[in-house]
């Protein structure tokens, strides 16, 4: 059984490392990211399978 989780690693405009989790409830990730773009605007955030 897979549950296709997707790996999200959340950074700062200059790359500085903030948060890094893997879900695969893409609403979880939208809010647990929108909490963190309040304080930090312009965020870079990479998504990738997680395949453990």
């Amino acid at each position: 059984m897979s549950l296709n989780m997707i790996r999200y690693r959340v950074e700062g405009p200059d790359g500085e490392f903030l948060d890094e989790f893997s879900t695969n409830a893409p609403d979880f990730a939208k809010e647990r990211i929108g909490r963190i773009r309040k304080y930090v605007p312009d965020l870079v955030v990479t998504e990738k399978p997680d395949n453990r």
